[in-house]
């Protein structure tokens, strides 16, 4: 007998996958309520408790199903055979007093309707096992007497369903879904033709196969996350227009027992006829869901994280009017609301796991907030030639303790849905790794447990890397191939992770334009990393030598402006602290030498250019000292706040960043004129930028079947905006350039000015074209910017902004097409000259 209390839920794993972030989240949805039979029995119509008849099998039944009987229907299906029921079958009791199947009430079956366990009447068909043994006996043995007429338009049947089968769903209009069932039916010359054959044949039965027409699905409630009516029938053996049989019929009743019987108390299952001559039928499934009696009282069990005036709002709100009559419709509203106020808060591993209380008269929602248990590290790589990675035990850069420590979870705690995120980023954080999922899965055996595996792919622990690279020099916007250019330049990196067997690294690479004489502009650079020098904490050594052109002294409205170029030699040392999502705190120490040289290498001391065919070397000086070498000691912070994520390829959230940079330059003088210290400067000099990504305000916001279903990204507004100020020294290669791919588009590097302080505005509109179409990849955007210098030039030694004639402030927009990953082409419009031109940048500009 079914008790009224002993609905039972069973969790499971959730398939909706995390976008980009390379996540697995298998977020806990709550599976279908699990009802519990205790008895293989039935009640009379006394109200005892009947046992199990053996000879039931030998009975007429309906085909039907019952909450109550689940374990009666294991032991008939288990033993042999189901007899189904033929035309004029008696009864079978299997219900109380009331309306039962068949039986001392009544009920619906195939074989009709039973009363008092009378023989049963209506439009059942002639079909019951034994018959259709012999049946099948018979037709093997006269297998050979078949005309060869009625092959063929047996033939011609089975084609006809055939062609069924490959027809696909589309939405009908309503006409046509009430004629569908009647365009099934057996037309007027098969029906002629079928007569002919039954009078030829003279033995009055029906002629033709089993087909069914039409599938009629009654009482079936459609809440929560059953199934809707449409979807049920595809999840039917029965399907209209195709040939069934009684196994499919008793295939079909036992997925509906084992699915959804903590839903539906009984289910019966009939045909009927759709006309005189044809076996073509329709199948009748009939539901009846639960509904509990005498229920005055809502309480919600185990929910430890919901505060208690959240508990009395949903009692307050899902508490029906007549509080003595609960189904299932109520039962879901009640953990529609309690797991989403989880689900609002990150939390998807907490929900209702099943309900019961209602034989005392309350319906009890048992909350299950799970905690984490186990941690575990499970090492990846691809194998060569196959699609399957290769899984080995121990780590070969990273150990595995080192990988749970930076990972963060806790044994003990809660899993938030952004938990996964923050380990990868702090995983991420040691370099060391090329590839993370995170796996959060439920304990099978105790659904109070979370157990979270760390599937990780390494670096490999030595690798070189060459690239070789050519410049071309254009003219009237064409690449000019001269002999220079043929030469290439490009860099070499050597590295070796686990130096010392506690994942520390070690890289060294090489940089030159020009690798037929690379002592001309050789770049170098070797950085020592230790990754988990602390929690979250990386420590690292620097020293190297670069060479950049400065955007400084570049022409403006000048012709003929020769470049100089900052060569910069000196060491680093820094802190990298990793928090949340993409927050980053670093501290850097920075001692370097720093020189101003032209093309040649021949030391710069000041700006020159070339104006209406006169040389002039009175520009502004290009280091602190006056004699194009600088030595200088520096502090510099940095800190990034950022919770921007990716959806489906388009950014949504902010990210805020700050930089301060504290020169150190302390000299001390000495008799004869001289100093003793680094002479690189006192100053303070600070960077601040914020940019928010937002979903573009008037359109609609994309629901959670577009994001993951359809794989929707979003139309996004990017907002921006970007401002620095320096006090004290400040030398030429710290000045602040306006212009550039980075500053305002549509304008060179530094062409719109150097100054002491700025500001930058911006504002994008961006549409992925994928939500258009699959074969339209990419985004198209358009773009509006503008950057000031405050006239904070003429503060700045030898106001190098109005020594090249440049304007100082400036204005642009344009639009846009991201495609091949990063890749950005542009139009933009300046709108100092009144002049467009096409730009191609990689990266994002925000």
């Amino acid at each position: 007998m079914l008790s009224a209390g002993s609905l039972v839920g069973r969790p499971c794993l959730s398939e909706r996958p995390v976008a980009s972030s390379h996540v697995v989240r298998n977020a806990i949805a709550r599976a279908p309520l699990q009802c519990r039979s205790q008895a293989c029995s039935s009640s009379g119509s006394d109200g005892q408790q009947q046992p199990c008849q053996p000879d039931a099998l030998n009975s007429s039944q309906p085909i039907s199903t019952s909450g109550r009987s689940r374990q009666l229907f294991g032991a008939i299906v288990g033993s042999a055979a189901i007899a189904l029921p033929s035309l004029g079958g008696s009864g079978w009791r299997n219900g109380g007093s009331g309306s039962g199947c068949g039986g001392s009430g009544g009920g619906w079956g195939w074989g009709g309707w039973g009363s008092s366990g009378n023989a049963g009447g209506g439009n059942g068909p002639l079909y019951d096992i034994a018959a259709a043994d012999d049946k099948a006996k018979s037709g093997k043995k006269k297998k050979s007497k078949k005309s060869k007429k009625q092959e063929e338009e047996q033939q011609q049947e089975e084609d006809d369903g055939l062609d069924i089968t490959e027809t696909e769903e589309e939405p009908e209009p309503e006409d046509a879904q009430k004629t569908r069932a009647q365009l099934l039916i057996t037309s007027e010359t098969e029906l002629e033709e079928i007569t002919h054959a039954a009078d030829t044949a003279g033995d009055g039965q029906r002629h033709g196969t089993h087909r069914c027409v039409e599938v009629v699905i009654e009482g079936w409630p459609e809440v929560g996350a059953l199934p809707r009516v449409n979807e049920l029938k595809d999840l039917l053996n029965v399907q209209e227009g195709f040939y069934f049989d009684h196994q499919d019929i008793v295939e079909d009743r036992r997925k509906l027992e084992l699915q959804y019987d903590e839903y539906i108390a009984n289910v019966d299952i009939r045909t009927e006829y759709v006309d005189d001559k044809s076996n073509h039928q329709r199948v009748v499934y009939k539901f009846r869901p639960f509904v509990f009696e005498g229920i005055d009282n809502i309480e919600i069990k185990g929910s430890t994280l919901m505060p208690q005036r959240v508990v009395d709002d949903i009692v307050k709100t899902c508490l029906p009017a007549n509080p003595y009559r609960v189904d299932i419709g109520l039962m879901d509203k009640v953990r529609e609301k309690i797991e989403k106020w989880y689900q609002d808060r990150g939390l998807p591993f907490c929900y209702v796991g099943y309900f019961d209380g209602m034989e005392e008269g309350t319906l009890r929602a048992n909350v299950i907030e799970a905690k984490i248990n186990n941690i575990s590290v499970r090492y990846e790589r691809p194998k060569l030639g196959e699609s399957d990675n290769e899984i080995y035990s121990q780590g070969e850069v990273v150990p595995a303790d080192k990988i749970v420590a930076a990972s963060r979870f806790k044994k003990g705690e809660h899993y938030h849905i952004d938990d996964g995120q923050d380990a990868i980023n702090n995983i991420y954080a040691c370099g060391l790794i090329e590839e993370i999922n995170i796996e959060p899965e439920q304990d099978m055996q105790d659904p109070s447990k979370i157990n979270i595996k760390v599937v990780v792919e390494e670096v490999q622990p030595k690798s070189m890397e060459l690239d070789l690279d050519w410049a071309f020099q254009l003219k009237d916007g064409v690449p000019q191939i001269t002999r220079q250019s043929l030469i290439p330049g490009g860099s070499l990196e050597l590295t070796h992770e686990n130096l010392f067997g506690d994942s520390q690294s070690l890289s060294v690479s090489l940089s030159s334009s020009d690798w037929r004489n690379p002592s001309a502009d050789l770049g170098f650079q070797m950085s020592y990393t230790e990754p988990f020098y602390a929690p979250n904490t990386t420590r690292n050594v620097q020293v190297f030598n670069t060479r950049k052109m400065s955007p400084v002294f570049t022409p403006g409205a000048e012709s003929d402006v020769p470049p100089v170029f900052v060569d910069r030699f000196g060491a680093k040392a820094w802190t990298s602290h990793t928090g949340g999502q993409d927050n980053k705190v670093e501290h850097n120490l920075l001692l370097q030498q720093v020189s101003t040289v032209d093309e040649n290498g021949q030391m710069v001391v000041k700006g020159t250019k070339v104006s209406r065919g006169y040389y002039a070397d009175n520009g502004p000086p290009t280091t602190l000292s006056g004699t194009g070498r600088d030595v200088s000691l520096s502090y510099q912070g940095f800190c990034a706040l950022d919770n921007v994520q990716f959806v489906n390829g388009n950014q949504l959230g902010t990210r805020a960043l700050l930089q301060v940079d504290q020169g150190l330059n302390l000299q001390v003088p000495l008799p004869g004129g001289r100093k003793l210290g680094f002479n690189g400067g006192l100053y303070n000099r600070m960077i601040g930028s914020i940019t928010h990504f937002m979903q573009l305000p008037g359109l609609k916001p994309l629901t959670d079947d577009d994001v993951w279903l359809k794989r929707k990204a979003p139309n996004t507004l990017v907002l921006h905006t970007r401002a620095g100020n320096c006090i004290g020294d400040m030398a030429s290669y710290d000045y602040f350039t306006l212009g550039g791919p980075y500053s305002v588009r549509g304008y060179n590097h530094g062409e719109l000015g150097a100054c002491r302080r700025f500001v930058e505005a911006a504002a994008e509109v961006r549409a992925p074209l994928k939500n258009l179409s699959d074969k339209m990849p990419g985004t198209v955007y358009a773009f509006v910017e503008m950057g000031s210098d405050l006239g904070s030039s003429r503060s700045l030694a030898g106001s190098p902004t109005e020594f090249y004639r440049k304007a100082g402030h400036g204005t642009s927009y344009g639009v846009g097409l991201k495609a091949l990953g990063a890749c950005r082409f542009e139009y933009a419009r300046d709108c100092n000259a009144g002049t467009g031109a096409v730009f191609v940048q990689w990266g994002e500009r925000f």
